[in-house]
């Protein structure tokens, strides 16, 4: 009987064949095109996928956003300014240069305001404000992350501090030490979510040199969720539901957004009768988010309620569609109006969202809903900080790969800041008139709108999805979430 012989390909050429596969942006992105030919000539042999030996697509990535983040960075530099006084070296916000120069962040005031530049637990840390005794208001991860940087920060600051010349405040080292560990954290999102591309790698171009980028990055300490929120998605990929649930759960300790991402899950989980995989997805997060926070509750629990009680309080902020109907001139709502509208609105979208995921001809993709969810709490929230806008940077990109859309809602939004800020130094100072900052809140809003219509279109059938033909009508973000439990 004569042997049967298998032949097994050598791992060169099916990682090859895998690299054969990625779609270049040259080839099918009309600004991509443009801009490549225009500084270097049409498409030769050595532009063809896998042909570079150094300049591999993560590193050519990390260079990007580091080059961004450089600009970020400076962008938020006038604001780190001291000047020499009796007390000491202080920041110097002089002439409103927080506004006029659009530097204004909440990582250096929070700083002294806090009472993280005495080192102080921030969550055993009050003062009282308008009759009524104030704690720190972020979620428990990001104030601890805080207090982190904080203790850091004190202790480097003597030693800058006794630099022949320098006038350097403590708040400067803070920033320093804040932006170094978030830089750090948005490279590792961008380098996370290069996986999740799959063969649509160079999309993340879009993620790395992003104009939100330069604008928000500092502005806040809206990283840090974003990395857990990729990293949960990736787990997912890689079949490690727990994982992927702790990481989620994680993530909404920092921030409550990036546990809404269960929610795409759910309809998959629904729509291909895998119910059963949300069980370890929802229990790792609840564990996780309950462990972080259980000391804080019961140790401080005024502190950690802080930030449930200030967002059920606190009014419209300016760039929402609340402040922004009311500087039209509709009637102003009150805050529990405000409230009711928000909760409604954003549940009645994801019922509409979950019933578009189920009834669709096409299967949607994880990136897709998950788009669909976060920006319809955008849109609805009463908050908005401009910041926000950073969570939609990923799943935009992995959702809908159309760069000339995504670049256009990228820079009208980059450019609603500096008009906030103008708009902010008020009438008395030659501030932006209230029309000006409207048509910058329309040109963000119905930017995210638009894409979130064609991404619609797109589970409808209407649309060719490109990233699912690029990946053999796959979804690379289902794991075992797809019919069938294929990735």
């Amino acid at each position: 009987m004569k042997e049967s012989t298998i032949t097994v390909r050598p791992a060169s050429a099916q990682a090859k064949d895998a690299i054969a596969q990625r779609v270049s942006p040259a080839r099918t992105e009309p600004i991509a095109r443009g801009f490549i030919e225009g500084i270097g000539g049409p498409l030769g042999r050595f532009a063809a996928p896998g042909t570079q030996s150094w300049w591999t697509p993560l590193r050519v990535l990390i260079a990007t956003a580091l080059t961004t983040l450089s600009f970020g960075f400076l962008s938020k530099a006038n604001c780190i300014m001291g000047v020499r006084g009796d007390a000491g070296v202080g920041l110097n916000w002089s002439g409103n240069r927080q506004f006029v120069s659009a530097c204004y962040n909440d990582i250096v005031p929070i700083f002294g305001h806090h009472g993280l530049d005495k080192g102080t637990f921030p969550y055993a840390f009050s003062w009282v404000e308008d009759g009524i005794t104030r704690y720190m208001e972020y979620p428990v991860l990001t104030g601890l992350f805080q207090w982190v940087c904080a203790l850091i920060a004190n202790a480097l600051y003597p030693i800058v501090n006794a630099i022949p010349g320098a006038v350097i405040p403590q708040a400067a080292v803070y920033f320093w030490v804040t932006a170094l560990v978030l830089s750090a954290a948005w490279v590792l999102s961008v380098k996370v979510v290069s996986e999740l591309a799959g063969n649509r790698v160079w999309d993340v171009v879009l993620m790395a040199a992003s104009p939100l980028v330069i604008s928000y990055a500092f502005s806040n300490w809206d990283i840090l969720p974003i990395l857990c929120a990729v990293s949960g998605l990736l787990a997912v990929r890689r079949n490690k539901q727990w994982a992927a649930g702790v990481w989620f759960g994680i993530g909404a300790a920092f921030k409550l957004w990036p546990i809404f991402l269960l929610g795409a899950f759910l309809v998959l989980a629904l729509r291909n009768r895998r119910v059963g995989l949300m069980v370890p997805l929802v229990l790792g997060a609840a564990i996780s988010w309950l462990l972080v926070n259980l000391p804080i509750m019961i140790f401080y629990p005024a502190a950690w309620n802080e930030f449930f009680r200030l967002n059920s309080t606190r009014g419209a902020e300016w760039t929402t569609v609340y402040a922004l109907g009311q500087r039209i001139g509709f009637p102003a709502l009150t805050i529990d109006q405000i409230n009711l509208v928000s909760f409604v609105g954003f549940a009645l979208s994801c019922v509409a969202i979950a019933i578009l995921g189920l009834r669709s001809p096409h299967a949607p993709r994880v990136a897709q809903l998950a788009f669909l969810i976060v920006a319809a709490f955008l849109l609805w929230n009463k908050v908005w900080s401009p910041q926000y806008s950073l969570w939609l940077v990923p799943l935009a990109v992995l959702a809908l790969p159309n760069w000339r859309l995504l670049f256009t809602w990228m820079t009208a939004d980059a450019l609603l800041w500096p008009i906030l800020c103008w708009h902010m130094l008020g009438e008395d100072k030659l501030g932006a008139p209230g029309e000006l900052l409207n048509a910058a809140i329309i040109a963000r809003d119905g930017t995210i709108i638009a894409i979130g219509v064609l991404i619609v279109a797109t589970i409808l059938g209407k649309r060719a999805d490109k990233v699912a033909l690029a990946h053999e009508g796959r979804d690379p973000l289902a794991g075992p979430f797809a019919r069938g439990g294929g990735a």
